[in-house]
């Protein structure tokens, strides 16, 4: 008879103990199942990133870096693309060697030259030809780290001018784009 009393005050417990397991769990963040967008969730997540820690949120960098012409559109602050991957066309303005060349930016544009680095990316480039590169966006550039990372050697001492500068490095360079309208 002990035992019985015993799973029935026990029973007694779990249930009246079970409204606050179930209150526990009320922070529930799936959202409502229907007439919302992964969109709208997206847009409540960034305004409530922004209300907790007081930043616009119009002040983060785009999501997904930047497609379109080496120009003053991703020239003028290429350092918030920095970890982004990024699209950019552009001519070869020189070649360093088979893992490195620079982009210039289009005749009416002054962004400065943009390193591209990666395995054999250099191979059958010529300056002057134009080519879309897609990679991504570091900083700072320094060749021993760069070699290292990638696995790759670049010419000594070719690298003094882009030393702690913003650098691409490219998953691939296609060469079949159409030649930039100057």
């Amino acid at each position: 008879m002990r035992t019985h009393r015993f799973a029935t005050v026990a029973v007694a417990g779990t249930l009246a103990l079970s409204p606050l397991a179930l209150t526990a769990c009320g922070d529930d963040t799936a959202g409502p199942e229907e007439g919302v967008s992964v969109g709208d969730i997206q847009e409540e997540d960034e305004a409530d990133a922004g209300a907790d820690t007081g930043a616009d949120v119009t002040d983060v960098p785009p999501a997904f870096g930047y497609t379109g012409t080496y120009d003053d559109g991703f020239g003028a602050d290429p350092n918030q693309y920095v970890g982004q991957t990024v699209t950019v066309s552009a001519t070869v303005n020189e070649l360093i060697g088979p893992n490195a060349f620079t982009i210039a930016g289009t005749a009416n544009t002054s962004v400065p030259a943009l390193l591209v680095i990666g395995e054999d990316s250099a191979s059958g480039l010529e300056s002057g030809q134009v080519v879309q590169v897609s990679g991504t966006v570091e900083d700072p550039f320094n060749e021993a780290t760069a070699e290292g990372d990638l696995g790759i050697e670049l010419t000594d001492d070719a690298f003094l001018d882009f030393q702690g500068d913003v650098y691409l490095v490219a998953d691939s360079v296609d060469t079949s784009v159409p030649i930039e309208d100057e």
